[in-house]
């Protein structure tokens, strides 16, 4: 691809201008796509702010495409954070793309194992429950008919909700998959969706499989011109790129469930409303061993045993903690004998259980038919081995190095799961390691990575550059939108501090302004909280008040997103509260979104472990302080996301409201208003909020 070809595509009267009757001539689109060609001719890494309306989607792809064509035997991968977005470059804008070009390349969608249907393991559970499978009104009945009808198995086009409990027997469950011995390999939808990654120049996928890929590939010693869980590739582009060292941090943190170690003894040892055998029933009567089974069970129970009484001890730390997460730092290792004696108690007890398993398997003569459940049999003996060997690394006090230790508790209904992790300090040099140094072009890019800081924060967070002879470029476009006419920024002065955000004069505050700001707007208002605990509050106090003013009151919580999503475009004066994801991914353009409430700065909670170890890990270093270095351009990036949710086309016009009068009091507060794209801005007391969004909405 040259110069001239960008030009072609992008420029004023070029094919997408030719092609899209309202296509709008981004001067930041055609430059983000002379960037991308550089990076791949000249093997560079790029990180790349697009403003929200450049089209980036089509910059990179446009890149790919020609890339692919005049380039047969190299593989771009596209990365991307979301589902809504990968289905987006899937369905909408690479036909549309490659019907403007009048090119086309071949395109796979690349999803986990999980994401898809086992055949064999439905077809066990369908023998195994025989008289549900010929039930019309049961569940397994009505996958049955899916499983007739379905190309893709894919549960993401199950019609219906499927059960935690049928999902969990009928996935595609990698550790329990034996390709060489499966009589369903041919009909498979996973490997015949596999089959298509080899053939496809083009791969959508997600940031999670890709670094799944990236660290199976690393302890591997595997190159990325093999194939493995991905194929080989040697370009990357990476959308969403704020949310790498999230999901990078979550991915490689190695984990002691209490919850999950007992799921997996339970499906040794229990059967289950689709399986009325369990593991050990099935295999008993083929065991050369009569006291195998026995030994098993009696391992088991021991095993629940150990696993109770450590459960019990982090219960009395975390009630102590009004069950918050523990952030464990050598200080309070002297401390913490009792912890490390039960936790190498289940260790030792679980590698006794391993054990056992291992003799049982070796002397078991199974059929055919059941040999795939002796296999299942081993994996989730490895599974609890594994589990059981985060617990022994965090015990093992010596050898801590650069990662963060803590406890977590997860509630599930009544019941709390406790959690023993190890994290990561900083994810950067295994990004650079594993992925980064690998491969010839890497691009980021999203509409917030820059802090008027050059990408520094972003860049350092992530490992980049690691070195100065690669080259490295970088650069923002800003939105073409004319955001200083059609955005009205209120930031009102005299909100009370959210120090105590469920006292009553806070909240009275918040369910007053929220109501009379809404209703101001008419409705068609995104509601923004970084509590749930705030947001249930919150609704609960305003949903009469919008019944009886006649608006659509949604929140998070009550439907999954997408229903949310699309009922909240639907309902055109609809108000939706919700949290965290819902800050980013929310494309809502035109007059169904007029209003974007902002009800407190979304910094991170200060005793969230991991931040906490971060902060403190910049703070003991020096020359640079946690809350500066971390805590605040975390939050910005995330409050740009937050306020990037209203102005989604050329022609939109709204308000955007921040309830925490912070941002207008503090010193910080003008750091984070200038990473804001500039716009209409007004301060001024509460009492005046819908005045302000009724004259500029409706002038």
């Amino acid at each position: 691809m040259t110069r001239n070809d960008v030009e072609e595509i992008f420029d004023v009267g070029g094919l997408l201008f030719q092609h899209f009757p309202l296509y709008e001539y981004r001067e930041g689109q055609l430059l983000m796509a002379e960037m991308i060609r550089r990076s791949y001719e000249e093997d560079a890494i790029a990180v790349i702010e697009a403003g929200t309306g450049i089209g980036k989607s089509f910059a990179y792809l446009a890149v790919a495409l020609f890339h692919a064509l005049q380039n047969p035997n190299e593989r771009s991968v596209i990365a991307t954070s979301t589902i809504n977005l990968q289905r987006q470059l899937v369905d909408k804008d690479i036909p549309a793309l490659f019907a403007a070009l009048d090119k086309e390349c071949s395109v796979a969608l690349a999803v986990g194992r999980a994401n898809y249907l086992c055949i064999r393991r439905y077809v066990q559970v369908k023998e195994a429950s025989a008289l549900l499978a010929q039930d019309p009104t049961s569940e397994l009945y009505r996958v049955g008919t899916w499983v007739q009808e379905t190309s893709t198995g894919l549960f993401a086009e199950y019609p219906d909700v499927l059960s935690y409990e049928l999902r969990s027997e009928i996935f595609c469950d990698p550790d329990l998959c034996s390709p060489q011995t499966c009589p369903y390999l041919h009909e498979c939808f996973y490997f015949r969706a596999r089959a298509q990654w080899t053939k496809a120049q083009i791969i959508v996928t997600n940031h999670h499989l890709l670094f799944s890929d990236a660290r199976s590939r690393l302890e591997s010693d595997l190159g990325y011109d093999e194939e493995h869980i991905l194929p080989s590739y040697n370009r990357l582009i990476i959308d969403e790129a704020h949310n790498i060292e999230a999901n990078a941090t979550e991915f490689f943190t190695d984990m002691y469930s209490s919850k999950g170690l007992l799921h997996q003894a339970s499906r040794i040892q229990r059967s289950s409303r689709y399986t009325p055998n369990s593991l050990i029933e099935q295999l008993a009567p083929h065991s050369e061993d009569p006291l195998g089974v026995d030994g098993i069970i009696e391992e088991l129970a021991a095993l629940n045993v150990e696993v109770q009484a450590l459960d019990q001890y982090l219960l009395g730390v975390f009630s102590k903690n009004h069950y918050q997460p523990v952030l464990i730092t050598t200080e309070h290792q002297s401390r913490l004998e009792t912890f490390k004696e039960l936790a190498i108690e289940v260790a030792k007890q679980g590698k006794a259980l391993s054990r056992r398993i291992f003799e049982f398997a070796q002397r078991c003569r199974v059929p055919d038919e059941l040999e795939s459940r002796l296999d299942e049999l081993v994996v989730r003996s490895n599974r609890i081995d594994s589990m059981v060997e985060v617990l022994l690394s965090f015990t093992d006090y010596g050898t801590w190095g650069e990662e963060v230790h803590w406890f977590n508790s997860e509630r599930f209904g009544q019941d709390i799961s406790v959690e023993v992790r190890i994290t990561p300090l900083s994810v950067a040099p295994v990004l650079v390691e594993a992925l980064f140094s690998k491969l010839q072009t890497v691009v980021s890019t999203s509409a917030t990575l820059d802090l008027h800081d050059e990408f520094e924060f972003w860049a350092k967070r992530v490992g980049l550059p690691y070195n100065d002879t690669r080259p490295f470029f970088k650069e923002t476009f800003a939105s073409p939108f004319e955001y200083t006419t059609h955005l009205l920024l209120i930031t009102p002065e005299d909100a009370p501090l959210p120090a105590k955000e469920l006292e009553e004069e806070y909240l009275a505050y918040m369910s007053r302004t929220i109501l009379e700001a809404t209703l101001a707007a008419g409705g068609g208002a995104l509601v923004l909280f970084t509590s749930y605990a705030m947001l249930k509050e919150l609704r609960s106090r305003l949903s009469g008040a919008y019944e009886e003013a006649g608006l659509l009151l949604l929140s998070q919580g009550e439907l999954d997103r997408h229903t949310l999503l699309k009922t909240f475009v639907e309902e055109h004066d609809s108000i939706l509260f919700a949290t965290s994801s819902f800050w980013e991914g929310v494309d809502a353009p035109g007059d169904t979104l007029r209003l974007v409430v902002i009800t407190k700065l979304p910094f991170a909670v200060p005793s969230d472990p991991v931040f906490k170890a971060r902060c403190d890990a910049i703070d003991a270093a020096g020359g640079g302080s946690g809350f500066f270095e971390l805590s605040l351009k975390n939050a910005t990036m995330k409050l740009k996301q937050g306020f990037g949710r209203l102005i989604r086309s050329s022609t939109d016009r709204g308000v955007v409201l921040i309830l925490d009068s912070r941002i207008v009091q503090r010193r910080y507060g003008q750091f984070m208003l200038h990473s804001l794209p500039e716009s209409f801005h007004q301060t001024g007391s509460s009492d005046s909020i819908a005045d302000k969004i009724e004259r500029f909405l409706f002038p």
